[in-house]
This record gives C-alpha cells, sequence and structure tokens, in this order.
C-alpha cells in the first residue's frame, strides 16, 4: 500500500468513528516507569488521537505529534486544544529528518515502521526513551494479509534495541487478538559509533 492509499484508509477510519472520540490515556508502559521519563522533547509517531501526547509528563517542554492522517491530526488538535506544547505535523514520520540526539522521548503505539525504529538510535538523545507497541508476528495467524513489516517479536526488538538499557520486552498478554509487542528502553549514555 503507497502512501495515498494509507493516508486514505486512516482518513476514512477516523472520519467514520462510530463514537466520540475522546482523550486517550497514558499507554501502560508510560504509566510503569512514569518515575524515570525524561523532560525534553517527545515524538509521538503516528499519534492518531495522541496516546503518546498523554505519556507526556510535565517535565516534557515541546511535543512533535506527526501522523499521516489530517483527519487525525485535525481531530488530536480539538481534543489536546488546551497543550501549547504541541507541533502538529501532518506527514509521514518515517520521512522526517531530525537531527542527531534531537529527541528525548519517542513514543510509538500501533506503528511499526522499521527504518524509524532503526533511525532512533540516531535521533534519540542519551538518555532519552523509546515507548513502543505494535502487532506481534503471531497476530498474522489471525489477519494473514497483515504486512510481515508491520509486525514485530520480542527478538527482532532485541536484536534492534540489545545495546540500550531494555527495561521491558514482551509480547502483550492477552487472551486473544490483537497480539502485539512491546518495548521500552532508554537509550545509552554512550552512543554506539556507526
Amino acid at each position: 500500500m503507497g502512501l495515498v492509499e494509507d493516508r486514505d484508509k486512516w482518513n476514512t477510519r477516523y472520519a467514520e468513528a462510530a463514537t466520540p472520540p475522546a482523550r486517550p490515556e497514558p499507554h501502560p508502559l508510560a504509566q510503569r516507569f512514569e518515575r524515570r521519563l525524561p523532560a525534553g522533547r517527545l515524538l509521538d509517531a503516528a499519534c492518531g488521537l495522541g496516546r503518546g501526547i498523554a505519556c507526556a509528563g510535565p517535565r516534557i517542554e515541546t511535543i512533535y505529534a506527526v501522523d499521516l492522517s489530517d483527519v487525525a491530526i485535525a481531530t488530536a488538535r480539538r481534543l489536546w486544544a488546551s497543550d501549547p506544547r504541541i507541533r502538529w505535523i501532518v506527514a509521514d514520520v518515517a520521512a522526517l529528518r531530525f537531527p542527531r540526539a534531537f529527541l528525548d522521548m519517542v513514543c510509538a503505539f500501533g506503528f511499526t515502521n522499521w527504518a524509524l525504529l532503526k533511525d532512533l538510535e540516531r535521533i534519540v538523545a542519551p538518555g532519552g526513551f523509546v515507548l513502543y507497541e505494535g502487532f506481534a508476528e503471531r497476530q498474522r495467524e489471525v489477519n494473514p494479509r497483515l504486512d510481515p513489516a508491520w509486525t514485530a517479536t520480542p527478538a527482532s526488538l532485541l536484536r534492534l534495541f540489545g545495546h540500550w538499557e531494555v527495561l521491558a520486552c514482551a509480547e502483550t498478554e492477552s487472551d486473544g487478538p490483537p497480539y502485539r509487542v512491546h518495548l521500552a528502553a532508554v537509550h545509552p549514555r554512550q552512543v554506539k559509533e556507526a
């Protein structure tokens, strides 16, 4: 699926939502590690209605809320209108080029893009945080049409983030689909040379 089709799919999904949207709650990973979350700049990647925004504690100074769907951004903008820290960006987050060590925290919930996940080594500051949740590989048992590139396993995440301080990395426990995998990790203080 190309970017235009992907944007159209998400625009339709947000436009046709059956219930009025509400502000999302913080992700359980953010609640679990709340005392360790950093100050500074946060990226909510593929923000949708703003679950990453909900994870931003009072020490976060600037929030970059990025989504391909202009309908999602318009809806989230209304939900979070009272928060002046947010910079709204309608774009493919994986195509953005943030400067080296620019972000202090990245939230990616319901979004797996391996190019972006690999780039976190460069764009997250030493000591910065990553909170991630996406489809587990076994979700393909339920939905065989799901692109394997949109899935992860704890092992694949550990291969990528193994030299970070990994606080949590597991398949999310559930009684049934959707099956998800999550990660909480802190960027190493000593940056590995690329």
